[in-house]
């Protein structure tokens, strides 16, 4: 009886409360994104959205820290510092991209002609990056599950997926300066090379990252009991792919040269 007493507690996955900060949050972003592609009044959306984004996030980080300061542990505090990271970032990210929507926005007609012939190559690269937050998602239930020979392999395939997507965009990038688009030649070049290029290095950064966690790996450092820096790496790397989400669509897709014959 006892035995079964134990495994029950083991196996307890707590729930957390039921929240309507994600939908404050939600809606936040879509007025953000709203007032971002309108052209007479973006400068009064666009600071409401921002203004609904912060308190949404403010108040969701707020409700878990008082859901959890009864029982902080050293996981729950790395957790909780990774979001607030990321909170970071996204108000990082939000200001590359409201400078590059502006900056194109001002630009004269088919200043992103190149990037309609990028398309196939940067759809191929978007799945690239999706299938690693997939490998990443395998890796933590794997680590969760100690199935050690599982979880190197399914690092290993991160780290891959992840230089792929690199070396790609790095292609691509060798291929808009040869159709004529640079960082030096106009201000809309250089709000597009530095908007993919910071989310590159993002990207690049998280490589290292899952190198690093892999190298762990092989020494045995994670377990069914002790798995949060895998969860924690999860949590960045999702996050990249979030933004490139993102950035594929508002950049690539939403283009102004999409009725323009491609050379």
């Amino acid at each position: 009886m006892s035995e079964m007493t134990h495994e029950t507690h083991e196996e307890h996955i707590h729930l957390p409360d039921n929240s309507f900060w994600p939908l404050v949050l939600g809606g936040g972003m879509f007025v953000l994104l709203f007032g971002m592609a309108l052209r007479d009044y973006r400068m009064f959306v666009v600071p409401v959205g921002l203004l609904i984004l912060v308190v949404g996030l403010g108040g969701w980080i707020t409700s878990i820290v008082r859901e959890k300061v009864p029982s902080i542990t050293p996981r729950v505090a790395g957790k909780m510092a990774m979001w607030v990271f990321l909170a970071s970032e996204v108000m990082f990210f939000t200001g590359l991209i409201a400078s590059f929507l502006l900056l194109r926005a001002e630009a004269a007609p088919g200043v992103d002609h190149a990037l309609v012939a990028s398309i196939p190559l940067v759809s191929l690269n978007t799945f690239i990056l999706l299938a690693s937050s997939l490998t990443v998602v395998l890796s933590h239930d794997a680590a969760a599950r100690n199935l050690q020979g599982r979880l190197k392999v399914l690092l290993f395939l991160t780290i891959l997926l992840g230089t792929t997507f690199v070396s790609l965009q790095g292609y691509e990038y060798s291929n808009l300066y040869h159709e004529g688009l640079s960082w030096t030649g106009n201000a809309y070049g250089t709000a597009f090379f530095t908007l993919t290029g910071t989310h590159g290095l993002h990207v690049i950064i998280g490589i290292i990252w899952c190198a690093v966690v892999l190298i762990r790996a092989l020494q045995g450092g994670f377990n069914d009991k002790n798995n949060s820096g895998v969860e924690i790496f999860g949590l960045y790397w999702h996050f990249v792919d979030i933004v490139w989400i993102l950035l594929f669509t508002l950049v690539y897709l939403m283009n102004t040269s999409a009725g323009l014959p491609v050379k």
